[in-house]
């Protein structure tokens, strides 16, 4: 009696010009004892050639997304912290897998061509699909953070922030949060560099593409000085001349980026700035300077009299419309991920509209 017949692969492949060759053990390429092994699904078939090429893989559609997005195979390898012609073999190797062009390089700047603008939808999608299968697959394991890290725009109510954070608590008592308050763009800066998993912030200079959002409150901007400061009794509107003679108190932006745009500041006027809205309101209190407060942060100022309400028609933006944010690109935890949750139940379902002066 033989010896039994050890377990061999079902398929043996083999390099050629036409990508991986697969075929079966009863083709007659095959050894004798190869051919003697029995397989259902291959059973009858000889002299059968089955030929599949190489998968588009992960790192090639990041990659392809991450030009997409940011313009050019340099900040996309800064994205990625990936050098340049890595990038761009993950790229072109994905064109040449799909057998198509996606980006027009005759300019200096590489752009999506029109194949490549069609590609981009659904790239992104099944991108955003990969990783919240990754985030479900890691929820089931029930593997709670040590650690969740919450960034919140200057201007944000801190009443229903801890109102959540009380409920959070509760519910998983050993997790520490660490809440920071940024200010403008640094809130999507704390995104971008991981140092926070969610945001409470404004859109404003934020690149949406990479970010998953839901609307959490509308906070009016009001200008106001003190009742004694010489801008109080003048005659509605302002003149701007008159506005850019007295110190405008400003929010410093938190964000590392020089060229993040500036909200509700007068250009060519004298400028004070601070770093928090809290200073910005006791300098404005103390009548040295006038600027824009979150309604809530003034109504009882406002109430009392204490400050008086200004007409600026340059400010741009009477109201700020705070979102939850967080990106697409990361596993979220299990605490992460029920923050979030509460941070889309407590908000609205829509944004108030914005009230612009004209």
């Amino acid at each position: 009696m033989s010896n039994p017949m050890p377990l061999l692969a079902p398929v043996m492949t083999t390099r050629s010009m036409l990508g991986h060759r697969v075929y079966s053990p009863f083709t007659s390429r095959c050894s004798g004892e190869l051919q003697n092994i029995k397989m259902v699904c291959f059973d009858g078939l000889d002299n059968q050639w089955l030929y599949t090429r190489p998968a588009v893989t992960f790192d090639q559609l990041v990659a392809f997304l991450a030009v997409a997005h940011e313009g050019g195979f340099s900040a996309a390898s800064d994205t990625l912290h990936k050098s340049q012609p890595a990038v761009s073999k993950l790229v072109r190797n994905l064109e040449d897998e799909l057998g198509v062009t996606l980006f027009d390089r005759r300019q200096y700047r590489a752009t999506l061509s029109d194949a490549g603008r069609l590609f981009l939808e659904r790239a992104e999608a099944l991108v955003e699909h990969t990783e919240a299968l990754r985030t479900f697959g890691r929820q089931l394991g029930g593997q709670i953070e040590a650690v969740v890290r919450l960034a919140v725009e200057a201007v944000t109510p801190v009443g229903p922030i801890m109102v959540i954070l009380r409920g959070l608590q509760e519910r998983f008592p050993a997790v520490r949060i660490e809440l920071s308050t940024e200010r403008l763009a640094g809130a999507a800066d704390a995104l971008r560099e991981e140092r926070a998993e969610i945001a409470v912030a404004t859109t404003l200079g934020v690149g949406l593409t990479k970010l998953e959002r839901v609307h959490f409150r509308t906070v009016r901007i009001l200008p106001v000085a003190h009742r004694d400061h010489p801008l109080a009794t003048c005659k509605k509107p302002i003149p701007p001349a008159l506005l850019r003679a007295h110190p405008q108190i400003v929010l410093r932006d938190s964000a590392h980026d020089p060229a993040a745009p500036s909200l509700n500041v007068l250009e060519g006027g004298v400028r004070w700035s601070v770093t928090d809205v809290t200073a910005k309101r006791d300098v404005i209190l103390a009548g040295m300077g006038w600027g824009g407060l979150p309604e809530h942060v003034v109504a009882e100022a406002l109430a009392a009299r204490v400050l008086v309400r200004l007409e600026v028609p340059e400010f741009e933006v009477q109201a700020m419309e705070l979102f939850a944010m967080r990106r697409r690109d990361r596993p979220h935890g299990v605490v992460a991920q029920a923050l979030w949750e509460e941070l889309g139940r407590s908000g609205p379902t829509s944004p108030a509209p914005r009230r612009r002066r004209s």
